[in-house]
């Protein structure tokens, strides 16, 4: 399967862990409080059993607030972030920033080189945080959600 990493607890009440089995039902119910059209259980389901080590969760006081899930690409050693979202009566305190950290962090330990993702161009929180972490817009994907808006193509490399 794959290297079992620590989880980490930032503070007596945040918990930074890889995603479980069990935790797809809240993973669903969060992604579909949080986007127009939401992916699937079966989806989330095969994301997750496609590359676990990939698949992030953050919780307060055991309750899951938000996650990262991520797959492989057909580019060596690059990770594709293809849903992330935190519930949104927990939005604007920290937890996105949190997880994204962590997660980075574990992929680089991991070995990977670079990581991509999608983001719609009116997404401007979104895009800032991308930004502050360290990813580049490297392109504009016209109509790329099913409501034909747009979305940058934002890539890290790790030096």
């Amino acid at each position: 399967m794959f290297a079992k990493l620590v989880m980490i607890v930032t503070d007596e009440n945040i918990t930074l862990r890889h995603m479980r089995e069990e935790d797809i039902s809240l993973v669903l119910e969060i992604e579909r409080k949080s986007f127009p059209y939401p992916f699937g259980e079966v989806l989330i389901g095969n994301i997750y059993y496609g590359a676990p080590e990939l698949c992030f969760i953050i919780e307060e006081e055991s309750n899951i607030v938000g996650f990262l899930l991520c797959g492989y690409t057909a580019t060596l050693k690059q990770a594709h972030i293809l849903s992330f979202a935190i519930r949104p009566d927990c939005r604007g305190r920290g937890f996105g920033k949190k997880i994204l950290d962590y997660s980075l962090e574990k992929m680089r330990i991991l070995g990977y080189s670079s990581i991509k993702l999608e983001v719609q161009v009116d997404n401007e929180n979104a895009i800032s945080l991308y930004e502050e972490l360290g990813f580049k817009k490297v392109s504009k994907i016209r109509k790329y959600y099913q409501d034909n808006s747009d979305a940058f193509l934002m890539i890290m490399d790790f030096d």
